[in-house]
């Protein structure tokens, strides 16, 4: 007899099945997700179909990844090297500037001085913090860390960055209409006005009237995903069980429709604020 056939066998050992996950059950239990991942047709009709928000951000994070392809490789030229190691001549020279452009401006008296500086640090500061949180910080942060890690950042940032904004917005409409009150409104530009008042009113309707809102579905819409162990994947949205949720789905459309609208207005924003600035060139130029 061969010692194949001689060789013992080991037993085979059953192994249980999985406990279930009881604060997964509850969680189900508690949103009623009801789902049947074995039911194909079912799976189908409910396919998540990409909106214009999904697709823009899959454009974004193809924009975004052929950007970081760049600056890894400008990142190994010389040139950056010798910019970033010696920041100090740059420091000094933007100071200069400043100071330089501040002395040469025109003005009668300290006191439309002061208020024409008001007037242009407010419409810098709000250009920089929307270019600053839309364009770069938000991207950034999407593309690097888990969905809901990004979520959370985001519901604290919300409040503070319109709050923040609409301020800035309503201490440079206000500079700005005193400006004129002191020069008599001669040179005045009735554009410039309504884009300022538009820009704060944009921002504080935002922030009054929609962020809140839009807090409540997304953090509804978080504790289903968590329920439903999703929510940390990263630069996207896979709806997983969740496709099978009508409940998960309204949430989802309801937190779409706000974020939507608050990125709607958000770019209004922008425009006008980019505008304005260029407007602020033209009456420094003349």
């Amino acid at each position: 007899m061969c010692n194949v056939c001689t060789r013992e066998v080991a037993p085979v050992v059953e192994t249980p099945p999985a406990k279930p996950n009881r604060t997964l059950e509850r969680m189900k239990k508690k949103h009623n997700i009801t789902t049947d991942p074995n039911d194909v047709e079912k799976q189908k009709e409910v396919a998540y179909q990409p909106d214009l928000l999904a697709v823009s951000t899959q454009f974004s994070k193809i924009a975004y990844d052929i950007f970081k392809q760049g600056l890894v490789r400008l990142q190994e030229t010389k040139a950056f090297v010798i910019a970033t190691k010696t920041p100090q001549p740059f420091h000094i020279a933007l100071a200069v500037l400043v100071v330089l452009v501040w002395l040469t401006r025109p003005g009668s008296g300290s006191n439309l001085r002061g208020w024409k500086g008001l007037y242009v640090a407010a419409v810098a500061t709000h250009l920089g913090a929307q270019i600053w949180m839309t364009l770069i910080s938000g991207v950034v942060l999407y593309f690097t860390l888990p969905r809901h890690e990004f979520g959370r950042v985001q519901t604290v940032l919300f409040p503070v960055y319109y709050a923040f904004n609409a301020v800035v917005s309503l201490l440079a409409l206000l500079a700005y209409f005193r400006t004129q009150c002191l020069t008599h409104f001669q040179h005045t530009s009735w554009i410039q006005l309504a884009l300022l008042l538009a820009v704060f009113s944009i921002e504080a309707y935002v922030r009054l009237c929609l962020v809140q809102p839009m807090l409540r579905a997304k953090h509804v819409k978080t504790q289903m995903e968590e329920a439903a162990g999703g929510g940390q994947e990263v630069g996207r949205l896979v709806l997983g069980e969740l496709a099978h949720c009508p409940r998960y789905l309204r949430v989802l459309k309801m937190f779409r429709a706000y974020h939507s609208t608050i990125a709607m207005g958000t770019m209004i924003a922008l425009g006008c604020s980019f505008y304005s600035t260029m407007i602020l060139v033209d009456s420094m130029c003349h």
